[in-house]
C-alpha cells in the first residue's frame, strides 16, 4: 500500500538510476527496472513509454543533480575564470564519484536512444550556456571589445561549455590549462 502513496514515477526512475550507478548505463531496460522496482512492466510502460523514454529522463535526471551541486551564488566575488573552473571541478567531482565514465556511456548508446535524448539535452545545455553567458556579464575584467560577429558571448559559451565536457570525458581532472587559454584570449 504504501507504494501507492508513493510518486510511481520517481521510483521507477530511482531504480532505473540505482541500476545505472551499479553496473552501468547500458543495462537499463524495463523488464530489470521493473524487476527493481517492484512494478509492473506494464505500469513502467505507462511511465517511459520506450527504453529511450526511461534512460532520457535518467540521463536528465543525472544532469540535473549534477548542476545542482553548483551553487553560483555562493562562488561571490570571484572572477570568470575562477568560477569557471569550480563548475569544472564539481563537476568532475561529481563524475569521479561512479564506477565508470558516464559520459562515456552515453555516448555509446545507440542511435534512436540518443536521438530521443538530444533536443531534451540540448535544452539543458542551453540553460548551461545561458549561466555562462551571465558568468562574462558580471565580470568586468573581461573586454567588450572581444565581442565581434564572429566571436560572440553564445559561441564562447558553446566553445566553454563543449571543452568542459571534452575533457570530463577523458577524466581530466585539472582545467587549469584551458583556463589559462581563456584568459589569453578574453582578458583585456
Amino acid at each position: 500500500m504504501a507504494k501507492h502513496n508513493e510518486n510511481l514515477k520517481e521510483i521507477i526512475l530511482a531504480s532505473a538510476k540505482d541500476i545505472s550507478l551499479e553496473h552501468s548505463i547500458n543495462e537499463i531496460n524495463i523488464r530489470k527496472v521493473a524487476k527493481k522496482s517492484n512494478i509492473s512492466i506494464g505500469t513502467v510502460y505507462n511511465y517511459f513509454p520506450t527504453k529511450a523514454d526511461l534512460l532520457v529522463a535518467v540521463i536528465e535526471d543525472f544532469w540535473k543533480e549534477a548542476f545542482t551541486k553548483i551553487d553560483i551564488r555562493a562562488l561571490g566575488h570571484k572572477s570568470f575564470y575562477e568560477k569557471i573552473e569550480e563548475i569544472y571541478d564539481s563537476l568532475y567531482s561529481y563524475l569521479y564519484n561512479f564506477k565508470e565514465n558516464w559520459l562515456e556511456q552515453i555516448s555509446l548508446l545507440n542511435a534512436q536512444e540518443k536521438e530521443v535524448g538530444r533536443k531534451r539535452q540540448e535544452e539543458y545545455f542551453a540553460r548551461i550556456r545561458t549561466i555562462i553567458i551571465s558568468l562574462m556579464d558580471s565580470d568586468k575584467s573581461i573586454g567588450k571589445h572581444i565581442w565581434s560577429s564572429s566571436i560572440t558571448k553564445e559561441k564562447t559559451a558553446q566553445f566553454i561549455f563543449d571543452n568542459m565536457l571534452l575533457n570530463l570525458k577523458k577524466g581530466e581532472s585539472n582545467f587549469e590549462f584551458f583556463i589559462e587559454i581563456l584568459k589569453k584570449i578574453m582578458s583585456n
